[in-house]
């Protein structure tokens, strides 16, 4: 379930929105891009924070089992390249995963979890190996669907 966190932040570039609004204050550019359900309430709300041009934090919300909208991930950036992602992995609002990128080319992290006291705590060896696995795999496939997309243009 982590790596979904970073599957979704990959993809929402690919996700089509209803409702795209985009609010520049000082430097800082906000563009809010919403998914609506058939009553008309966000199922999902992307906001992406720019300095000038450079992307720096992408928060994604998400309906939960209760029908509240709560933060899913936060994705941190410096110079414009991925470097930490928090994820909620059970809906409860509770960032409780973190991901820390090396260098977001190499698809090196390093992961964490956040206990309910606030305390951090690395995930076991055996659990971040598994988690690599998974998200070696994930990224292969998105690059694939990626080079499919740029043929068919």
């Amino acid at each position: 379930m982590r790596t979904l966190a970073i599957l979704i932040l990959f993809c929402t570039s690919l996700y089509g929105a209803d409702i795209t609004t985009t609010n520049i204050v000082g430097d800082i550019t906000t563009k809010v891009s919403e998914r609506l359900n058939e009553d008309g309430k966000p199922d999902l709300r992307i906001e992406t924070e720019y300095r000038g041009k450079m992307e720096v934090l992408q928060t994604v919300s998400r309906r939960n089992k209760k029908g509240k909208l709560v933060i899913y991930s936060r994705a941190y950036f410096a110079d414009g390249r991925l470097h930490m992602v928090e994820s909620d992995d059970n809906g409860d609002g509770f960032l409780e995963a973190i991901m820390v990128f090396d260098d977001p080319m190499t698809d090196d992290f390093e992961m964490f979890t956040r206990q309910a006291d606030g305390s951090v705590k690395p995930v076991s060896t055996e659990e971040l190996q598994k988690l690599k696995k998974k998200a070696a795999t994930a990224n292969e496939r998105l690059r694939e669907m990626l080079q499919q997309i740029q043929q068919n243009e």
